[in-house]
């Protein structure tokens, strides 16, 4: 009575903290929404044409660092970037929500970084 068991307790209400190289971005990313949500919430360059929906394949980052906080890969991503995770460490933004703090590497950004919120 007026104890709370495991279960009723809210232990994703910390924000994993998604760095973004090469452009040296740290961005905050709740529990229940994707790196591509988190990284347009700060105006962050990730290519994209479909917006975040998943089917155009342009959001790709490479994971650096963090690989144990990430979501497992979904059949969308399988779709456009095969069963070689292992190997490119390729990872759709749109489609990736983390549980912990990750370092991802957003190709050709180099000649993005003006602009961006801080």
């Amino acid at each position: 009575m007026g104890s709370l068991s495991a279960s009723s307790v809210d232990r994703t209400a910390s924000f994993a903290v998604v760095t973004l190289e090469p452009l040296g971005l740290r961005i905050e990313c709740r529990p229940e929404e994707t790196v591509f949500q988190a990284a347009k919430r700060q105006q962050a360059p990730i290519p994209t044409a479909c917006v975040g929906r998943g089917t155009c394949g342009l959001c790709r980052v490479k994971v650096l660092a963090g690989e144990e906080a990430l979501s497992p890969i979904n059949s969308t991503e399988k779709k456009h970037l095969g069963n070689t995770y292992f190997i490119t460490k390729q990872r759709l933004t749109c489609q990736l929500q983390v549980r912990g703090d990750v370092t991802l590497l957003v190709p050709d950004a180099v000649n993005k970084k003006v602009g961006l919120k801080k």
